[in-house]
């Protein structure tokens, strides 16, 4: 079950950490500025929050089955539907039916984690369902842009809707929801919400969107960034980006261990130590000198993808563990909706900052300040001493 529900996450993330790969070839296509580059993904994850309210009660009240196939169904449709598309807010508009779809995996794995897993266990299996976000985006970087420059974006963005077609009908086929609804009943006595668990919720929303911001600014910005600062070819970047979505995946699986066995089941530590790396990481980035090696800038990627893509497994299931047992779903999807209003607007805004002030270094000095911002907000929210 775990394996299917990141089955069904990978093949969502493959179109939405996609299509900003696809980016460049968009841009040049449509005669996009960098701002407007950056509402590819605010389309997607717009279509996301319109719908993630309703796929965490479909997720509690349907199951997480009907959340799997719906989703990837509604992914992989609007997917084929680019094609028919010949201007910018038509694609925009494709982008945000697509991105409904994905509001679904998200609420519906984390169920299948907490209803197939103890607690002591519960930060690996969700580091492992949360690889499914970089692992999609790998794929996604070494297979779109490929099939972008041979057949062109529209193409490669319908080849990635027929995997969450596929991806469907092998959840319909083969998913089962939790066979011991008794168990899960005593699992929601035992784990209760914390004491005040609405305030909490919302400031890890909130420190959750802001941290993100240093994942999409990397998926979405860093083939411009190196062709215009590091003079890198496209091909290049794509390699690049597959290799940091790679180890993003590692990071999630590795800091869901730390968090199990190095912190005794705590998640905060991990969170807030990848979260300072990762600011640490995006300051160095914008100080970096013009044409600097290409086997000095792939090592530093790789280590700031690791943690600014690693933490998200334990936020998710920091987020689940202050709600309690009983809504699971629901707790899911509500700080998500506050996640991603912050998705939604800031990696335009770097884009837009970087047309205005034509400075790459001031827009990723400023990330490094909002991520430290986010590590502020989560260090406020308190967490369970320790999980059995």
């Amino acid at each position: 079950m775990l394996s299917l529900a990141l089955l069904a996450q990978v093949a969502v993330s493959v179109i939405v950490q996609g299509a900003p790969t696809l980016a460049p070839f968009a841009q040049g296509d449509l005669g996009l500025t960098r701002g407007q580059v950056g509402l590819f993904n605010s389309a997607l994850m717009a279509g996301s929050l319109s719908m993630m309210l309703v796929a965490g009660w479909v997720v509690d009240v349907k199951g997480e089955r009907t959340a799997l196939v719906g989703g990837n169904l509604i992914c992989g449709l609007f997917c084929f539907a680019m094609l028919g598309t010949s201007s910018f807010a038509a694609a925009l508009a494709v982008l945000f039916m697509a991105g409904v779809g994905g509001a679904f995996p998200t609420p519906a794995g984390s169920k299948t984690v907490m209803g197939w897993f103890p607690p002591a266990l519960r930060g690996t299996a969700m580091g492992i369902r949360q690889t499914g976000i970089p692992l999609g985006g790998a794929l996604a970087a070494a297979l779109l842009p490929a099939i972008a420059l041979t057949a062109g974006w529209r193409v490669a963005l319908a080849m990635g809707g027929l995997g969450c077609l596929l991806t469907a009908a092998v959840c319909l086929l083969a998913y089962r929801n939790p066979p011991t609804p008794d168990a899960a009943a005593a699992r929601a006595v035992a784990e209760p919400p914390v004491p005040q668990a609405g305030r909490h919720i919302i400031t890890l929303g909130v420190a959750g969107g802001l941290l993100t911001l240093g994942q999409f600014t990397l998926i979405t910005y860093l083939a411009i960034f190196l062709r215009e600062t590091q003079h890198i070819p496209v091909a290049v970047s794509a390699t690049l980006l597959m290799a940091a979505q790679l180890t993003g995946a590692a990071g999630r699986i590795l800091w869901g261990v730390g968090s199990d066995r190095l912190f005794g089941g705590r998640r905060k530590p991990a969170l807030l130590l990848a979260n300072l790396i990762s600011a640490l990481g995006a300051l160095v980035l914008g100080i970096l000198p013009a044409d600097t090696s290409l086997w000095l800038i792939a090592p530093l990627v790789v280590v700031y993808a690791f943690n600014t893509l690693g933490w998200h497994g334990n936020w998710v299931a920091l987020l689940v563990e202050l709600g309690g047992s009983a809504r699971q779903g629901r707790t899911v999807s509500q700080g998500m909706s506050i996640m991603y209003p912050s998705i939604i607007v800031l990696p335009p805004l770097f884009g837009w900052f970087v047309d205005h002030t034509h400075s790459w270094t001031g827009a990723w000095c400023l990330l490094s300040a909002v991520l430290l911002l986010g590590c502020y907000l989560l260090y406020r929210v308190p967490e369970r001493a320790r999980l059995v």
